[in-house]
């Protein structure tokens, strides 16, 4: 590290940096944050990374996952330390071989006609629930929406009301990927839909989320995968696929890659 630079100035200097090429980078900066607090916990007066306290922190994630779930935050620790970190202010040690294991590549479910068919009349079939109740309204058009208009499943949860222009068939799709805004225009199909189940929420929410999940709050993404497995369950469409991850609620997996 460079003289008078710490390890919490080189970490909001590269933010800073990432940033303002167009990063978002808010899970790296909360990754660098936690390895700063875990450098100061067990190595006190540390002002930059070296191989002990990258092992250290390394080995903290192995200790704190099961051996049937690999820790998917491994790559990412230490991919959230570039050569030159800071505007070439230090270089962190690289993990040692072989530590850092790479996650397997996802390869998406090719869904064949039947398989949609059966997944959507699954959607239908969702029943109410008292602790999210408006479940079954809300599970058979978000992953129509998602299908349809090849959206991820964290851009179509925050869909707001005033992003769903129903005269003109339009969703707004705001801060997506490289935090960009774009348009994606709806089917007739879907339109109708859409009105029919704005008319059935809309001002009964308590909230301005589309796709509201309790309190007032847009639904989770963990939620939506939990739901999607149990229709893929329902639906018997196996919950597998090569690598440790399994299907996706993304378009991706629903259009063959389209």
């Amino acid at each position: 590290m460079s003289p008078g630079i710490t390890m919490a100035g080189a970490i909001t200097a590269l933010v800073a940096e990432k940033r303002a090429v167009g990063y978002k980078y808010d899970a790296e900066e909360r990754v660098l944050a936690r390895f700063a607090a875990f450098s100061a916990r067990q190595f006190p007066g540390l002002d930059a990374p070296t191989r002990a306290s990258v092992e250290a922190w390394i080995t903290s994630a192995r200790e704190r996952e099961s051996s049937r779930r690999p820790c998917r935050a491994w790559p990412r620790r230490c991919g959230s330390w570039p050569a030159g970190w800071a505007a070439g202010a230090c270089r962190p040690t690289s993990c040692p071989p072989g530590r850092c294991p790479r996650p397997a590549r996802y390869v998406p479910h090719i869904y064949a006609d039947q398989e949609l068919a059966a997944l959507f009349a699954q959607t239908d079939r969702c029943h109410y629930d008292s602790q999210v109740p408006f479940r079954h309204l809300v599970m058979p058009v978000l992953f129509r929406t998602i299908y349809a208009c090849g959206l991820r499943a964290s851009e179509a949860r925050l869909l707001r009301f005033g992003d769903v222009d129903l005269a003109a068939g339009v969703l707004t799709i705001r801060d997506g990927k490289g935090g960009k805004d774009r348009q994606v225009p709806v089917s007739a199909p879907l339109r109708d839909r859409l009105a029919d189940y704005h008319a059935r929420v809309a001002g009964r929410t308590g909230g301005d989320w589309f796709f509201p999940g309790t309190s007032g709050r847009p639904l989770t993404v963990a939620n939506i995968d939990k739901n999607f497995r149990r229709f893929l369950w329902q639906a018997r469409i196996p919950h597998g696929g090569p690598g440790p991850r399994p299907p996706r609620p993304r378009p991706a997996a629903l259009h063959g890659g389209q």
